[in-house]
């Protein structure tokens, strides 16, 4: 398992988990921040991704989760904030509802529940990303992807960094990763939910949709909400002033000093 940590203490600490595509080293804005206000980020490439070999025969987000929990273990950290976007966000899901006991605090930003698009733009936007994944390889749906999520001109180097990255993903595991995210839902579970929980949105999103999001939060008990304006699906790129003061705010409230 490939992970990167900033810190040697395994006090205050929090894990975070990249999405589709995409690799730990994604979350550096928020682990240089979060390192230098004392805390403990944990930015491990998933299981098939970046620079960690796949495990077991087939992707999973519950053996994505179970993997995670096995790091914990190998770094000797009992419980922890995690924190995870989009794909990674389900991963934490999984992680709080099987092991609430090593969770001291949830992060959802820009994820879901359940993957269900119901409007005509979103169901043609994932059969076309489908279709390009099964029928010729992932890395062919790469600029679809950067284009919905950095769409704006002064986004281009941000744009072609997610492209190079999808086309270096492992085409197996990719697809397996979205299959396995199309039949996730935990919808009925996430009342089971009891840690402190911050639910981040972009306005913006356009991939996971906000009124999915506050629909998820709303299933929480005691979840915060938080809507960052103008925000895309990258909102930890595109608005990272804004995620990272929203998440030094939460992990005081997690481990005051």
């Amino acid at each position: 398992m490939k992970s990167s940590s900033l810190q040697t203490s395994v006090d205050k600490s929090i894990l975070l988990l990249h999405g589709l595509g995409v690799y730990g080293e994604s979350w550096g804005y928020q682990a240089q921040v979060l390192a230098q206000a004392g805390y403990n980020p944990i930015t491990p490439d998933l299981p098939g991704f970046g620079n960690s070999p796949p495990q077991g025969r087939y992707w999973s987000v519950r053996s994505a989760a179970e993997a995670m929990v096995r790091l914990l273990d190998s770094e000797g950290i009992n419980r922890t904030v995690v924190c995870g976007l989009s794909m990674g966000g389900a991963v934490a899901l999984q992680m709080a509802l099987s092991y609430p006991d090593r969770v001291t605090g949830l992060v959802l930003i820009n994820t879901f529940a359940a993957l269900r698009p119901s409007s005509v733009s979103e169901v043609a936007y994932f059969i076309r990303r489908g279709l390009r994944a099964y029928i010729a390889n992932p890395g062919s749906q790469a600029e679809l992807v950067a284009k919905r999520i950095f769409p704006y001109p002064d986004q281009a180097e941000w744009r072609v960094r997610l492209i190079e990255s999808i086309r270096a993903s492992n085409p197996k595991i990719y697809r397996q990763a979205m299959l396995s995210l199309a039949r996730f839902d935990v919808t009925r579970q996430l009342t089971r939910i009891r840690m402190p929980v911050m639910v981040i949105t972009g306005t913006k999103d356009s991939t996971i949709l906000p009124r999915v999001q506050q629909a998820m939060a709303e299933r929480i008990p005691g979840a915060q909400r938080h809507l960052i304006d103008g925000a895309g699906h990258g909102v930890i790129i595109d608005h990272m002033d804004e995620v990272n003061r929203l998440l030094l705010g939460f992990m005081t409230s997690i481990y005051p000093s």
